[in-house]
């Protein structure tokens, strides 16, 4: 048993000592030439895919900060509305104002005392 310990161990050491032969150094030499194109082709789709993403990131950062301006200046112009018809609103509430109004606009005219009536 020891003897055929040491032959298989000696049969290991041979292999791995051996000296190779030239068609074993050119499929080695090749498969390390595809194996250093593939390593090369990953590491540039690696960083291909990362600089897209990194762009996109960047794109979608400037679209929101576009989208956020329309929305200021929608609102923006919302809030002026609303000031143009606070003022209007204001200006209605003059009697003078709402008399005059309501005689040219709506034909109306200042009730009499018989035409009052008094609601509870």
């Amino acid at each position: 048993m020891i003897v055929s310990e040491l032959f298989e161990t000696r049969r290991v050491t041979e292999w791995w000592t051996r000296p190779l032969t030239d068609v074993e150094r050119a499929n080695r030499s090749e498969r390390f030439f595809w194996w250093r194109v593939t390593a090369i082709l990953g590491v540039g789709i690696s960083i291909g895919a990362l600089g897209i993403m990194q762009v996109r990131r960047s794109s979608v950062g400037i679209r929101t900060a576009y989208e956020l301006v329309k929305t200021s200046e929608a609102l923006r112009e919302q809030i002026e509305a609303n000031r143009h018809l606070e003022a209007k609103l204001t200006g209605i509430k003059n009697p003078n104002d709402l008399r005059k109004e309501a005689s040219e606009t709506y034909q109306m005219h200042v009730p009499g005392a018989d035409e009052m009536e008094e609601v509870d």
